[in-house]
């Protein structure tokens, strides 16, 4: 039999052993893993993550991942012009040698003016290239090549990130941890040895606890390699102290049962067995209510709590090898295992615990209202504000953490990660209205609170194009109508001049002038007709001239008057044609400038008067020729009568030269008449076509007097269309932005367009840069208000129907604060039910475990608001990092509850006789299991203690909040046990 059992015990080992080795060789890489799959994975449905999606669609990245990564170039003395050729070298030499590097793009200084605006700082004395690197390149060593290629002399020289800092949150954690296990193992074993006064116990425990951290920890990398199980930065750390200190507790429990079963002079393999059935029983009750705990944070929405999971395979795994392999020890070694001891005395006793449960027997309400008052002082001054911010946890003195610090200082601190706020629509965006309500978005983000910088497609440098905004716009236009004011002007001017020019014209005296010139010429041509019938009477009284000599004497003096007459006719004749030839020339220049009027306004005119007066010329022609026939003839006659009154003189004396002559006169007067005729006929139609002329003249006038007013009026309308212009552009109208189509047309936003839009054109990006730093409590709200009034703002525009998101580190920060703060609480409830349940299995009571829970509450809320003072004493940080409340509250509720459970079943040990009252059963077990609990505590808080010098910020916190919750723990939890049962079991 006690064979059977000794080869069940080997077989075991053996067991163990070869699965320690299958565990060391398939354990895949840790480090590299964790920064693959251990980063805060947000669930998809978040914002930050809709971001995400759309900006791989920016790329065309839909499947492969991009990485951001600064190149930062330094001088505290100002950047020289030879620094910045270096600087452009190095940036060439990355772009000749993209696949080297594992470069996708990169956007530098040199590119154009707009990007070296925004990557010189205002002092000069740092410059950034923005470059993007394939995720498919392991990070740190495409950092570390781009790291060596841009070390300029006399320049210093950085590359960070945000997904470089995480990586080196993780280094630095990695770092801690190994530091944590060398110094847990150290104080495990010096506080082991002190307790069992053995330096074979601490090894044995260290063994079994060891070969369970290497093949869970071997199993949990395994499935979040090949299953996606959800890992963290912290999974390997806190199964490493859960297992020492869980493990190390559980030892202490078994090997102190063993070593008061020795004592009993029991056979080591009856000592391990019975051992195994008691404390194993305890162990196996404490690590399912502790595997319960941290399994239900399975159950969890955020992959940070889900991998806490990994804790609860440790914890099997650490219940299976304890339970068996131990077993091994103890059988072969017995005795021997507590080596150089020689007495193995019962139970140890703990003074302090039997004082308090004594002292909380005796007193229970007091006791109990000093817990609540003390838990309550907590529960008040508790403030749920926290830190978000992983490059805290990163010193200083990091040149990665130099180069993000130095982007903080000379640019801005939101510089160094801006925000990008994503439009994605299934319309293409480069058009007007879509433009116009992009600015206005832009705009909208410049005049947030806690917004440095925005930068856009309709402002690519971070300020405003002045020429694609209706104020400059409508100036131009304003402008345009002063100019056409002016213009109207002119030709009111004209059109008044003309009008006076027509008025100043006379032109109905000129018409009389013409009409008594037309009764002269009608006179006149009367007068010829007169004279040509004397003178064919003369003519036909020649043959007569002997007879009529002395009538022809008389008739002289009537002829020589009607000569004279005729004479006088022609010179007034001569005065009038005169007169019409200056007023011709008048109406010459008014018909230039009609026609000029009619040429602007056609519709303004006669066309009557038109052709009057392109007729006037020629009808003067004809008066001018009808007049110097007339005058051929008078000078004729004129010439003829000295001769004729010679002839008359000398008519006595030479009748027959008289004869001769007769016939001469008689084709001068016809010539005469003809010619006054021809003139009479040119006037008369010269006078009727004046007539209806000043007629249409007076028509012209009114209609010029017409147009002359309603100039006045358009001005007026001009003036007021301009000044409603003016003012429109004053209003904020003019800030409107509005692109015209030439500009599209002309792609002279192309370079804007490629830089904020997608390539399809449906996708646009705002860049917006915070005023804070991106994972800041200031910045995070500054998001919130953001999403709120941007979504608020979009409705009722061009763009209601698109997906918007804001993406970057400053919105996963704010999505991380939502997430965790709600998966939090839930993920609380969620471990404290599943506790509460397995509790009321091992107590078999519903009371006790409320009891038990709201201790280990009390015990939290104390420790975390201690905590959070002590931060701000020692380490300078008033806030407590986002996931140590989370890591203090699982670890101080799953190892209270072992502490809580090692005490109810040694009371349900000490409550088998019934005859022993129940606050005696209290008593003793509190006095037993006190010494057990507070050696299991201090060991615990050794273990949680070696996490500080990690230099982790988070692990510190953490590491202060689980001691002191467990200190707490060890003062209320006989107290407030006690007094239950005082109060429960008042009359036993």
């Amino acid at each position: 039999m006690f064979k059977q059992i000794k080869q069940k015990h080997i077989l075991s080992l053996i067991t163990w052993i070869v699965i320690l080795i299958i565990s060391l060789l398939v354990m895949p890489d840790i480090s590299q893993l964790v920064k693959d799959k251990g980063q805060n994975n947000l669930p998809k449905n978040v914002e930050s993550e809709i971001a995400a999606q759309i900006g791989k669609k920016v790329t065309g990245n839909e499947k492969t991942s991009t990485t951001e990564i600064i190149a930062v170039f330094h001088n505290e003395n100002k950047i020289t012009e030879e620094e910045k050729n270096a600087i452009n070298s190095k940036v060439e030499e990355l772009k000749d040698n993209k696949e080297t590097y594992g470069i996708d793009s990169i956007t530098s200084a040199k590119d154009n003016k707009e990007t070296a605006e925004q990557l010189i700082s205002g002092n000069n004395k740092t410059e950034l290239a923005l470059v993007t690197v394939s995720s498919s390149e392991n990070l740190e060593e495409a950092v570390n090549k781009i790291q060596k290629a841009i070390k300029i002399d006399g320049v210093e020289t950085y590359v960070t990130g945000e997904k470089i800092l995480s990586d080196e949150f993780s280094n630095t954690t990695e770092q801690g941890i190994e530091k944590t296990e060398i110094i847990a193992a150290i104080f495990i074993f010096v506080v082991l040895v002190l307790v069992f006064k053995s330096p074979i116990v601490p090894v044995i425990s260290l063994t079994t606890v060891g070969v369970s951290l290497v093949i869970s920890l071997s199993i949990i990398m395994n499935l979040a390699k090949y299953f996606d199980l959800p890992i963290s930065d912290f999974t390997q750390v806190f199964l490493v102290v859960v297992l020492f200190g869980v493990g190390t507790d559980y030892n202490i429990l078994l090997y102190d049962k063993f070593k008061e079963e020795l004592s009993k002079d029991q056979d080591k393999i009856d000592a391990a067995i019975t051992s195994r059935k008691t404390a194993g029983r305890t162990m196996l009750y404490s690590g399912l209510s502790v595997f319960i705990g941290f399994a239900v944070l399975g159950l969890a929405k955020f992959s940070f709590y889900q991998s806490a999971v990994g804790v609860a395979i440790g914890v099997a795994v650490l219940l299976g090898v304890l339970l068996t392999l131990n077993m091994f020890f103890m059988a072969t070694l017995g005795k021997k295992m507590f080596w150089p001891a020689k007495e193995f005395a019962g139970n140890s006793s703990s003074h302090l615990w039997h004082g308090l449960s004594k002292i909380s027997i005796a007193r229970p309400i007091l006791m109990l209202s000093l817990i609540a008052i003390f838990g309550g002082i907590f529960m008040v001054n508790n403030s749920d504000k926290l830190n978000f911010n992983t490059a805290d946890e990163i010193a200083d003195s990091n040149p990665k953490k130099e180069g993000y610090l130095i982007i903080q200082e000379d640019f801005s601190k939101g510089k160094a990660a801006p925000t990008t706020l994503y439009i994605d629509s299934d319309k293409t965006l480069d058009n007007q209205e879509d433009l116009a309500t992009i600015d206005d978005i832009t705009e909208f983000l410049k005049n947030e609170k806690g917004v440095k910088q925005v930068l856009s497609a309709t402002q690519p440098s971070g300020e405003k194009i002045d020429d694609l905004y209706l104020k400059n716009q409508l100036k131009t236009v304003v402008s345009g109508v002063e100019d056409a004011k002016r213009g109207l002007e002119e030709i009111k001017s004209g059109l008044s001049s003309a009008n006076t020019q027509l008025s100043n014209a006379g032109i109905n005296e000129n018409l009389a002038k013409v009409q008594q010139l037309a009764d002269g010429t009608k006179e006149l041509a009367n007068g010829s007709n007169k004279l040509h019938n004397s003178i064919n009477e003369y003519v036909d009284g020649t043959n007569q001239i002997n007879s009529g000599l002395g009538e022809l004497k008389s008739g002289t003096t009537p002829l020589v008057d009607t000569m004279n007459q005729i004479t006088s006719g022609s010179n007034e004749l001569q005065e009038k044609i005169n007169t019409i030839n200056n007023e011709i020339a008048n109406l010459s220049d008014i018909n230039q400038k009609i026609s000029l009027l009619l040429s602007a306004n056609p519709t303004a005119g006669n066309g009557d008067s038109t052709s009057i007066l392109t007729q006037l010329p020629n009808l003067v022609g004809q008066l001018n020729q009808g007049y110097s026939t007339l005058n051929a003839a008078l000078n004729q006659v004129n010439e003829s009568l000295p001769m004729f009154s010679d002839g008359v003189k000398k008519l006595a004396e030479g009748s027959e030269e008289l004869t001769s002559n007769g016939s001469y006169l008689r084709e001068g007067s016809k010539q005469v008449n003809s010619g006054v005729q021809s003139a009479n006929a040119g006037v008369q139609e010269l006078n009727n076509q004046l007539k209806t002329l000043g007629q249409q003249t007076a028509d012209l006038q009114r209609g010029l007097g017409s147009a002359v007013s309603g100039i006045s009026t358009i001005s007026q309308g001009l003036s007021t269309i301009q000044s409603y212009i003016k003012e429109l552009g004053d209003s904020y109208i003019g800030n409107k932005f509005y692109v015209t189509k030439s500009v599209l047309a002309d792609n002279l936003l192309e370079d804007s367009f490629k830089a904020f839009l997608s390539k399809n054109r449906q996708i646009a990006q705002i860049t917006v840069v915070l005023t804070d730093d991106p994972s800041s409590s200031e910045a995070t709200e500054v998001i919130k208000n953001l999403q709120n009034d941007i979504k608020a703002r979009v409705k009722g525009t061009s763009l209601e129907d698109a997906k918007i998101a804001f993406g970057g580190q400053t919105s996963e920060t704010s999505d991380l604060e939502q997430i965790s703060n709600e998966d939090f609480t839930r993920t609380a409830i969620i471990m404290l039910i599943g506790i509460g349940v397995a509790l009321v299995f091992v107590t078999r009571s519903i009371l006790q475990p409320v009891v038990i829970i709201i201790t280990l509450m009390v015990a939290y809320l104390s420790s975390i608001g201690i905590t959070r003072l002590l931060s701000g004493m020692f380490l300078g940080k008033d806030l407590l990092t986002w996931n140590a409340p989370f890591f203090t509250f699982i670890m101080i509720i799953a190892l209270g509850v072992d502490y809580s459970i090692f005490l109810m079943m040694r009371y349900r040990e000490e409550s088998v006789d019934s005859k022993v009252p129940k606050t005696l059963s209290i008593l003793n077990a509190s006095t037993v299991i006190g010494a057990v609990v507070i050696s299991a505590a201090i060991i615990l808080s050794g273990t949680f203690a070696a996490l500080i010098p990690s230099g982790v910020t988070t692990l510190i916190q953490v590491a202060v909040g689980v001691i002191l919750g467990l200190l707490v723990l060890l003062i209320i939890l006989p107290i407030t046990i006690s007094a239950y049962i005082r109060l429960t079991y008042i009359d036993k």
